[in-house]
């Protein structure tokens, strides 16, 4: 399944950046991603607010469509093995 991970395209910024975090855990636990970047300014996210009904990044968006919103349970279900969509009964791998 592929899945994409929205962050912001500040892509320098690094340490307790939530988007860094959740990249940095998929990349970490090796699952495989398309990578959408955004701007680093919430309030000039119109796309991420149309697409997934709020402005904050990072997303995890599913092949359903439906998305992971908090890079901490990204961070802990890509470090468990366990970041799957919701009608999905395996982890992704």
């Amino acid at each position: 399944m592929a899945i994409k991970l929205h962050r912001c395209s500040a892509m320098f910024v690094k340490g307790p950046h939530p988007c860094w975090a959740a990249q940095h855990a998929l990349d970490e636990a090796g699952i495989e991603y398309e990578l959408v970047k955004h701007s680093p300014v919430r309030f000039l996210r119109s796309d991420v607010k149309q697409l997934a009904g709020i402005q904050k990044l990072p997303l995890v968006e599913f092949e359903d469509g439906t998305f992971l919103r908090d890079s901490k349970v990204i961070a802990q279900q890509a470090q468990a093995g366990t970041l799957h969509g919701p009608g999905e009964s395996a982890p992704l791998s």
